[in-house]
């Protein structure tokens, strides 16, 4: 299950964190073409405070790395510095944005996530499973090829609906990683413990 976390960690969180800017950040001039807002550049705060680097660029939005989350802004959202290119918000400001936008992402999902809801791919264009159980920081998945337990990171709400992390391929393949995993598991136990009528037969003797 190495592979399916590490999907989750690099997938999840770019999705969940990056849908939409906050409104006064939008409201700023329009971006000068000699702001560095290249892949790697250091991002500032308006007070001059590092945030973190760009991870990307995709019109209108450039997409920054925050304390390990991929966050969207737009492009209108920035101005050049002395230091580099910096956010017309304060750090403290893009955090609490930040926080607020988890909060209301947790309490519209766990209000979607019930047993039988749909459950897309990551581009919205597959139904992989069904939820059949919800737990606290997990969902277990009615599949075609069987039952998924996958943490709640997993999921997200887009436009379609209930979505997870994963697109159609890379969903197949942790479920066909994860049945080869449990594979040798359920050998070992089978060996372990004798059949039922084993069991009898030597009893009778």
């Amino acid at each position: 299950m190495r592979k399916l976390a590490g999907i989750v960690t690099s997938l999840s969180l770019g999705l969940a964190m990056a849908a939409g800017a906050p409104a006064f950040a939008q409201s700023a001039p329009a971006a000068a073409p000699t702001i560095n807002l290249a892949p790697g550049t250091t991002v500032y705060d308006s007070a001059g405070k590092a945030i973190g680097p760009i991870a990307s660029v995709a019109d209108p939005n450039v997409v920054i790395t925050v304390d390990g989350k991929s966050v969207a802004l737009p492009k209108t959202s920035f101005m050049e510095t002395d230091k580099g290119p910096a956010i017309t918000l304060t750090l403290e400001q893009l955090t609490a944005w930040l926080d607020q936008q988890a909060a209301a992402a947790t309490a519209a999902l766990n209000a979607a996530l019930v047993p039988g809801a749909d459950i897309r791919s990551a581009k919205g264009t597959a139904i992989v499973g069904k939820v059949k159980v919800v737990e606290a920081d997990a969902v277990v998945l009615t599949t075609a090829e069987g039952d998924m337990r996958l943490p709640k990171s997993a999921f997200f709400q887009s436009q379609q609906g209930l979505a997870t992390s994963f697109t159609a391929e890379q969903f197949a393949a942790a479920i066909a990683e994860a049945k080869a995993a449990a594979q040798p598991a359920a050998t070992a136990e089978a060996a372990a413990d004798p059949a039922p009528a084993e069991a009898t037969a030597k009893e009778a003797n």
